[in-house]
């Protein structure tokens, strides 16, 4: 890290100033993945704060999963390489609260989702192919539930997602599912031939699949769109 780039904190809640210039000390390259922010006294001193407010703005970077903590140390937090799911965990419960509609989930995945099938059909590699292909083969045997195929059903969607190669889709996407999965498990209970609705779906998927390996990026476009339309007009969404 190179010479500290923080400053005195003036007004508002202290420790989110503390973030604001972290973040901003993160953007402008002077802190690093995998460098070690200076102690929570060094810290304190820096920011002419206490301790406390410190030590809150370093408990929110470690629960957003972008930071390392040992009890007890003074050496200071660590910035991780590559941050974990806490972000995806905090969006979907902020999706979950908000109680987004039917209408904004639907409009969400019909234009992000075919977006994300073209790019697949760009970028996918094999092993994600492979793992598409793996996801159908689960979703084919006849005695699994509406509810295990619906978490198969997403798990497709989000392997499409990250065949795409776009971490921000994933994220968001990956975020999204507490919405979607309550939509989705209340309008499987509607459909009125469930075996052959997910025959249907199983059948779309594997169009897909294969338009991506293929490399028919119009078509898998095309055909994602569809796939999502059609399942939300039968049951009259």
């Amino acid at each position: 890290m190179s010479v500290t780039p923080f400053r005195p904190i003036q007004g508002r809640r202290i420790f989110e100033e503390i973030l604001d210039q972290l973040e901003q000390a993160i953007l402008d390259g002077h802190i690093s993945a995998g460098d070690r922010l200076p102690s929570e006294r060094q810290l304190a001193e820096q920011f002419n704060a206490s301790r406390t407010s410190v030590r809150e703005a370093v408990r929110v970077l470690e629960a957003l999963g972008v930071a390392k903590v040992k009890p007890g140390a003074e050496n200071g937090a660590v910035l991780v390489e590559k941050p974990d799911d806490a972000l995806r965990l905090l969006l979907r419960f902020q999706l979950a609260l908000r109680h987004i509609s039917i209408a904004s989930v639907i409009e969400f995945r019909t234009v992000l989702e075919p977006w994300s099938a073209r790019a697949a059909s760009e970028r996918a590699t094999d092993d994600a192919i492979s793992r598409m292909q793996a996801v159908l083969v689960a979703m084919g045997n006849p005695i699994v539930g509406p509810a295990e195929f619906h978490q198969l059903d997403a798990t497709f969607h989000i392997e499409i997602a990250r065949a795409a190669q776009n971490d921000l889709v994933v994220l968001v996407l990956d975020g999204a599912r507490t919405s979607i999965e309550r939509i989705m498990l209340d309008a499987l209970s509607r459909v009125p031939d469930w075996p052959a609705t997910r025959v249907r779906i199983r059948d779309e998927h594997a169009q897909i699949v294969n338009a991506i390996a293929k490399r028919r990026a119009e078509d898998a476009e095309t055909l994602m769109k569809r796939h999502i339309r059609s399942f939300y007009d039968e049951i009259g969404l």
